[in-house]
């Protein structure tokens, strides 16, 4: 069942409505002030798009940038922890 949009003409307020494709026109009753004149708007439609599909708009050289931030970052150096350890002296 599809869902439409409605704007009142008298308060300008929207409504959404279920309807059948099966139902006839029905007059609508505004559910904020109670006019029976409203207008069908285009409401916002949403795509889902599966992983395949959003990997290939990626941008090519997508993989090459994301490795070369991740080299500049500070814990990419493999030598990091070991400047921060310290000896396990005999002296207390």
């Amino acid at each position: 069942m599809p869902i439409y949009e409605y704007r009142c003409k008298a308060c300008e307020q929207i409504s959404e409505r279920y309807f059948s494709s099966t139902d006839a026109p029905r007059i609508l009753i505004c559910k904020h002030c109670g006019a029976e004149d409203a207008e069908r708007i285009i409401s916002g439609a949403v795509y889902h798009a599966d992983e395949a599909t959003r990997t290939a708009k990626l941008d090519s050289k997508y993989e090459k940038k994301a490795e070369a931030a991740l080299r500049s970052t500070r814990s990419a150096d493999p030598d990091r922890l070991l400047r921060k350890m310290r000896d396990f002296g005999t002296d207390r």
